[in-house]
């Protein structure tokens, strides 16, 4: 059974960061295998997991009607397009999603889509998703499961209500995670509001600020540079050993 690990939060929180390392992570642990999931229209998941060339399932969605051969449904055509952009990398695969759908109407091509991107899913045993802080691709059911969700913020207080925000509306829109953890990231205290923020989740994490982060992301480079021993690694890695399902 496929085990779906979501982060959710707004730019600039790091949450795609701390999803490529939890694909690092499950790959270090022989966890596998392992889909990588960037629904963020934003998408960074793919450089920060070393990954420079990929097509995203909006140019398939956008262009399916255009290019689908005579004669073949659009179920096996679509199902032939998405499995042709699944980038297979060393230790895991990697499904970019890209923006959401524009002004035309894809309720046919959604549906389809929603069924065959499960039936993807049911062939790996863990699902990282890198998600938007609006919640989007989950609220319109092409990822309708979450095993572990994670909110991430940072200390700030703007940063704390957002990830509120992002909290009530999983509610609103019926999402019910079997575990919801809201993680401080680039942290180095303890924030003020912490009992208030644990009637809404099971766990309030901090992971500290770490300069080696700030580093590769400067020079361009993936989390897989990462050493060891760095802060962010053993904050997270710590979370994930006790957290994830075997």
């Amino acid at each position: 059974m496929s085990y779906f690990m979501v982060f959710a939060g707004k730019g600039g929180t790091g949450k795609s960061t701390l999803a490529a390392l939890t694909v690092r992570y499950l790959m270090e642990k022989h966890l596998k295998p392992i889909l990588a999931v960037d629904a963020d229209p934003n998408f960074c998941l793919p450089e920060l997991l070393g990954i420079d060339h990929f097509e995203t399932l909006a140019e398939v969605r956008d262009n399916v009607l255009q290019r689908k051969p005579e004669g073949m449904s659009l179920d096996d055509w679509l199902e032939i397009e998405i499995n042709r952009i699944v980038e297979e990398s060393e230790g895991f695969d990697l499904l970019v999603m890209g923006r959401p759908e524009g002004s035309g109407c894809y309720c046919a091509v959604n549906n389809v889509l929603k069924r065959i991107l499960l039936e993807i899913a049911e062939q790996y045993r863990y699902i990282v998703v890198d998600n938007e802080a609006g919640m989007e691709h989950i609220s319109r059911g092409i990822v309708n499961k979450i095993d572990l969700l994670f909110i991430v913020g940072t200390p700030a207080k703007s940063s704390i209500q957002a990830a509120l925000r992002i909290n009530q509306l999983t509610k609103e829109l019926g999402i019910e995670p079997n575990k919801k953890i809201f993680i401080i990231n680039q942290s180095n205290k303890r924030v003020e509001d912490e009992q208030v923020l644990l009637k809404d989740f099971k766990k309030v994490i901090y992971v500290n600020f770490d300069e080696n982060v700030k580093r590769i992301s400067e020079e361009g480079k993936s989390i897989f540079s990462l050493q060891d021993d760095s802060l962010i690694i053993k904050n997270l890695y710590d979370l994930l050993e006790e957290e994830i399902e075997r």
